[in-house]
C-alpha cells in the first residue's frame, strides 16, 4: 500500500494536470490529448502509427547508452504533462519493473535518450 504522503502528492499532481494541447515556444504542436487513454506526442523519437501512444499498449523502447543501445519491450501504463514536461509511466514486460520516461517538450534539438515504436511501424519501415 502506498503511503498517505505519496497518495496526497499523486492526487495534487493529477489535479494540476490540464490535459490541454501543448505548443512549445518555437510554435511546434508537441502534445495532443485524443482521449483519456490516447495522446499524440509529435516528436521524432516517437515512432508509432500517427505518433499515437495509448495506455495499456506494448511498445519497443530503445534507450541510448554510453556504448550502444538497450532495447526493451514496455507497456504504457500512464502519461501526464506538467509545466512543459511529458511523463510516460511504463512497465518493462520482462522484469515487471515500472518507471517513468520524461521529456522536455521545449527542447528543439536532435539528441534523444529514448525512443518508442509500435509493432506496426517496426514492420513497415523500408529497408
Amino acid at each position: 500500500m502506498k503511503s498517505p504522503v505519496i497518495m496526497m502528492l499523486l492526487t495534487y499532481w493529477n489535479l494540476t494536470m490540464n490535459n490541454e494541447p501543448y505548443i512549445n515556444a518555437a510554435g511546434h504542436h508537441i502534445l495532443e490529448y485524443l482521449s483519456p487513454d490516447t495522446i499524440i506526442l509529435n516528436t521524432d523519437f516517437i515512432m508509432t502509427s500517427g505518433k499515437r501512444l495509448t495506455k495499456g499498449m506494448p511498445y519497443m523502447k530503445v534507450e541510448k547508452k554510453i556504448i550502444g543501445e538497450d532495447v526493451t519491450a514496455v507497456r504504457l501504463l500512464n502519461f501526464q504533462d506538467y509545466e512543459g514536461i511529458i511523463y510516460l509511466n511504463v512497465e518493462d514486460l520482462k522484469t515487471s519493473r515500472c518507471y517513468n520516461l520524461s521529456w522536455n517538450m521545449e527542447y528543439e534539438g536532435d539528441w534523444w535518450f529514448w525512443s518508442l515504436a509500435d509493432i506496426q511501424t517496426l514492420t513497415t519501415i523500408p529497408t
